[in-house]
């Protein structure tokens, strides 16, 4: 008697998209590469990084208008968090949308639009003082309008969409930090587990939390325009200072286009066009306590 077959693993299988999809509109019978085929795409590239676990390159598959971003550290809270964001600020902020999800090996897959686009950090440099300053404003209008979104006020929590726990980078490997944090007073709550001596009646806003010029992408050419906001990995339900005290501290890697001193210069200069700015001493400071007790 014949044995039966086995079944492909994980790796191997075409994943199917997620329907009401433009991508599902556009190509109804298109399956997505599986992720052993997206991870010898990335070897094939010869990326010293092509191997790394945690966060390799993404993937870029132009054919089908896609790219992957996966890894170790690619979760399906982001995921959820990219088509909350994609869902809500249609029209007002633009976002890739996310086509399709796999995990394998521990390794979340993420597949969505290709914003065939560079980095404001890539760009930052040739732009002009004009330039700059007019994608500050629309990025404000951006930011206002993920800023507005409301939580159902009978069911009001710190964390991340769909009451997951926060992703942050301060606190995702803390987990009694993590929440959710719900109850009466969530901010209270979790201001006293994370000893965040911030004082005062804070709102939940929906927050980034990556608010970077990594992160946006800007047209080619001059008088360039936002053409999206990516890596939502972070993003939820924060109090109303955590995007502007997240913004004014983090660091990004100099090798993505701006050194110490244009990313000084991005921070003191800019980014208060885009956020509001908040008072150092009964904010900020009490924030940045924190932050350093945590990393």
């Amino acid at each position: 008697m014949s044995q039966p077959a086995v079944p492909p693993s994980a790796a191997s299988m075409p994943v199917t998209p997620f329907p009401n999809t433009g991508f599902a509109a556009a190509h109804p019978k298109t399956l997505l590469p599986s992720p052993a085929s997206i991870r010898a795409r990335n070897i094939a590239t010869k990326h010293p990084d092509a191997t790394n676990p945690n966060r390799p390159p993404p993937v870029k598959i132009s054919e089908l208008g896609l790219i992957v971003k996966y890894g170790l550290f690619v979760t399906r809270a982001e995921a959820d968090a990219q088509r909350f964001a994609y869902q809500q600020l249609q029209g007002r902020v633009p976002v890739p949308e996310v086509i399709g999800w796999a995990e394998d090996a521990g390794q979340g897959f993420l597949y969505m639009n290709l914003i065939n686009a560079p980095t404001l950090s890539a760009r930052w440099r040739s732009l002009t003082e004009a330039e700059r300053t007019a994608l500050c404003g629309e990025l404000r209008e951006m930011v206002q309008a993920w800023r507005q979104l409301k939580q159902n006020p009978d069911d009001t929590y710190v964390g991340a969409v769909g009451k997951r726990p926060l992703n942050d980078i301060i606190i995702r490997d803390k987990n009694n930090l993590r929440g959710p944090w719900q109850g009466p007073e969530p901010v209270k709550a979790f201001h006293h587990a994370c000893d965040i001596e911030i004082s005062g009646r804070t709102p939940i806003i929906f927050t980034h939390s990556d608010l970077v010029p990594c992160n946006i992408l800007v047209t080619r050419g001059p008088n360039p325009r936002v053409a999206a906001i990516i890596d939502w990995a972070q993003a939820g339900w924060y109090p109303s200072y955590w995007e502007w005290c997240k913004a004014k501290w983090v660091d990004m890697a100099s090798d993505l286009g701006m050194d110490d001193a244009a990313q000084r210069q991005w921070r003191e200069r800019y980014l208060s066009g885009i956020l509001d700015p908040l008072p150092d001493s009964s904010v900020y400071y009490p924030w940045l306590r924190f932050a350093l007790a945590n990393i």
